[in-house]
């Protein structure tokens, strides 16, 4: 699920990768990740992808509050929403940063 990836830049020797704390930064950066990494564009797509997994999110808590109430069964759904909702950010937008490096001619590496 959170694959380590390894770009290789061929003009200049330069070395990405894309691992566990790229996906932190990723999750908790959203697009600023991806301005970070020079990627303008697909920046103001992650946004639109950010704010698609946020309106899902808060859904999926309106849905659970809906059927559990205020019960611990009820704040461990939210709970798991929260933390899914992040998870899913971080990984669309290192498989976005993923795209754009092989797009600018970056060589993909097993890691």
């Amino acid at each position: 699920m959170l694959n380590t990836y390894r770009l290789d830049n061929p003009e200049t020797d330069e070395v990405l990768v894309l691992d566990r704390r790229s996906y932190i930064w990723a999750a908790l950066g959203g697009p600023f990740y991806l301005v970070a990494k020079q990627l303008y564009l697909l920046a103001i797509a992650m946004v639109v992808v950010m704010a698609a997994i946020g309106a899902g999110a808060v859904v999926g808590l309106a849905f659970s509050v809906y059927l559990f109430d205020a019960s611990l069964t009820g704040l461990i759904t939210m709970l798991a929403i929260v933390i899914a909702a992040f998870v899913l950010n971080g990984i669309v937008a290192v498989r976005l940063v993923r795209y754009g490096y092989r797009r600018k001619g970056w060589e993909e590496q097993r890691a």
